[in-house]
C-alpha cells in the first residue's frame, strides 16, 4: 500500500500527479506494471492499495545478497523493466521516476 499525505501533495502541487499515477495503474494490464486494487482516503492521507508482488523490489534483493545481482538476474529484472517501460510508451506515458526500490 502507497500512503502519501496530503499535505505534503499540496505543498508540491503533485495532486494532478497522484491522480495520473491512479489513472495509469487502473488501466494497465501488463505483466510487469503492478496494478491498483482499490483507493481511499483519511483525513490526512491518500492510500493506493496495490497488487501483491512477492519477493518484493530490487532494493530488497541487493541489501539481502549483500552485494550486487548475478548476471543472469540482473538481466532478467532488466528485461522485464524494459517490457514495462515498452508498454507504458505504447500509452504514451512516460515513468520518470525509475529507481530500485519501485
Amino acid at each position: 500500500m502507497k500512503k502519501i499525505r496530503k499535505q505534503h501533495l499540496q505543498l508540491r502541487n503533485q495532486v494532478e500527479q497522484v491522480f495520473a499515477e491512479r489513472d495509469i495503474m487502473s488501466f494497465a494490464d501488463n505483466p510487469f506494471v503492478v496494478s491498483l486494487c482499490c483507493t481511499f482516503e483519511t483525513k490526512k492521507c491518500l492510500c493506493m492499495v496495490m497488487e501483491y508482488v512477492e519477493g518484493g523490489d530490487v532494493a530488497t534483493l541487493l541489501k539481502h545478497i549483500g552485494g550486487p545481482l548475478p548476471l543472469d538476474l540482473a538481466r532478467m529484472y532488466f528485461a522485464e523493466t524494459v517490457l514495462a517501460l515498452e508498454y507504458l510508451h505504447n500509452y504514451g506515458i512516460v515513468h520518470r521516476d525509475l529507481k530500485p526500490d519501485k
